[in-house]
């Protein structure tokens, strides 16, 4: 069998991936397995034994043609013909998209055949975006930065795969680093992030470290960046008065980081690639995490690892954080993080958000057959109530497409849809409920006018049975002018 992976994102998605792909060779150890990768992350492959062929997208050359000062469209396109017939001729019998794009699904349904099995997002004969798998159907109704969902992308990812890990999946690579004469005791420090709304100013990073070394003086900090982040680095070490901190900043490749990681006894960052790579070697993290990220899909998975939330860089209390990492160190469970925890949400809340949790529970009673949750709440009532009648008048309309045509019901039935947008802005909580429904609409495969009539039905129809649970009697409803279209 020949696979093939797109993980067309950035370091740390490409390390989220390894589990995965450790897990595919595990499972498949006769397959000739190929990733693909853009070129300017390829080195988040190196020391990955699993992939028996790597390949990189080369982006900037393929697309070279249209920044010359003389654009040449044709030879732009002539280039991508070239790499997508060489990718084709493969002839996988398995494509796996692990990448949540646009250009990644038309990429996807380029290179494959018609006995091609494909995991992920894909296109249509059409050129609409197809979703062929359950679990890819649930990340792209349910995650993602502001949503509800609790589900970490490694586990997304495995279960795309119809597979379960061991532990062997997680095992970091090992190299033959050099010598950093580091004593036997420290914490590395990660400053940076792929953007600056994801990490700390150097004067909080500096603030972090100091509050740390009021509490213990005896461990140093290791500081690892990129080579365009050593001013930061600068920065912060210049606002430490105290303590020892080590600056490798821009001094190390990303083997080297392995090394180190596998020696602290922790790594203090935000969402990046070196927090990835520690779930690898199992060292404990602090996530400093903000609503830029969602720290339930791309948070540490490392043993005794915790997640410090706050709305913005600017809302980190230092001391509270220079104690927490003092703690953990000591063995302590800080009260203000969230721990790391097993199960199918990855984390264990200090303080569980009323509304969030709910969402959550929604969730799970429309993915794994879990009971709906009860609620008191008569304004989620009242909009499930006006999202059932919308539907129901919805049903209503797709029947009549015999006798009255689709043209003089399409405008109507659209219009449904719309409603079902204002009143998703009204009342967020019901937003599980429409992101299902638009995504089983969108995953319809193109046919004939009856066929695609009758998939939308179904859709209608279970979305109908799923609202059941919650809609109120005629004898006891108050519709609320909120909600009147």
């Amino acid at each position: 069998m020949k696979i093939l992976v797109l993980q067309l994102a950035r370091l740390g998605d490409i390390y989220m991936t390894w589990p995965a792909l450790n897990a595919i060779k595990r499972s498949n150890p006769d397959c000739e397995l190929h990733l693909l990768t853009r070129s300017k992350f390829h080195a988040a492959t190196e020391g990955l034994r699993a992939v028996d062929r790597y390949i990189h997208l080369p982006i900037q050359f393929l697309l070279e043609p249209l920044i010359r000062p003389v654009l040449s469209i044709d030879s732009s396109v002539e280039r991508i013909e070239k790499f997508i017939d060489a990718l084709k001729a493969e002839n996988y019998d398995w494509i796996i998209n692990f990448t949540s794009s646009p250009s990644s699904s038309y990429l996807t349904h380029a290179i494959s055949r018609e006995t091609t099995k494909v995991t992920g997002y894909t296109r249509h004969s059409d050129g609409f975006l197809a979703i062929p798998d359950e679990v890819s159907a649930y990340f792209y109704a349910q995650a993602g930065v502001g949503t509800a969902n609790r589900v970490h992308l490694t586990d997304l990812f495995i279960s795309m795969l119809g597979l379960e890990y061991v532990e062997s999946d997680w095992t970091a690579p090992t190299f033959a680093s050099r010598n950093f004469d580091l004593p036997s005791k420290y914490i590395v420090a990660h400053i940076g992030a792929s953007e600056a709304k994801k990490t700390l100013p150097p004067f909080k990073w500096a603030r972090v470290l100091k509050n740390f070394f009021d509490h213990n003086l005896e461990t140093p900090i290791v500081m690892i960046g990129a080579p365009n982040e050593r001013n930061l680095g600068e920065a912060i070490e210049a606002g430490v008065s105290r303590g020892k901190v080590i600056n490798f900043i821009g001094q190390t490749t990303l083997p080297e980081v392995f090394s180190l990681l596998t020696g602290a006894q922790m790594l203090i960052g935000c969402d990046s690639a070196p927090m990835h790579m520690a779930s690898l070697t199992n060292t404990p993290c602090l996530n400093l995490s903000f609503d830029a990220v969602n720290f339930w899909e791309t948070g540490p998975k490392s043993t005794r690892s915790y997640v410090y939330k706050v709305g913005f860089p600017e809302d980190v209390i230092s001391e509270e954080v220079g104690l927490a990492m003092h703690k953990i160190l000591q063995g302590e469970d800080p009260e203000i993080l969230i721990k790391r925890s097993g199960g199918l949400a990855s984390y264990q809340l200090p303080v569980e958000d009323k509304g969030e949790l709910f969402q959550w529970n929604l969730i799970k009673a429309l993915y794994l057959g879990e009971e709906f949750p009860i609620t008191d709440d008569l304004q989620f009532c009242q909009a499930i109530d006006k999202l059932n009648d919308i539907n129901n008048l919805a049903c209503d309309h797709i029947r009549q497409i015999p006798d009255k045509g689709l043209e003089a019901m399409a405008p109507l039935i659209e219009r449904g849809d719309e409603v079902m947008n204002a009143l998703v802005r009204v009342v967020p909580s019901i937003v599980p409920f429409v992101r299902w429904y638009q995504t089983e609409k969108l995953r319809i495969a193109p046919g004939t006018r009856e066929e695609v009539s009758l998939r939308t039905l179904e859709v209608h129809e279970k979305l109908q049975r799923i609202l059941s649970v919650y809609v109120v009697e005629d004898s006891i409803k108050t519709h609320d002018s909120t909600f009147k279209e």
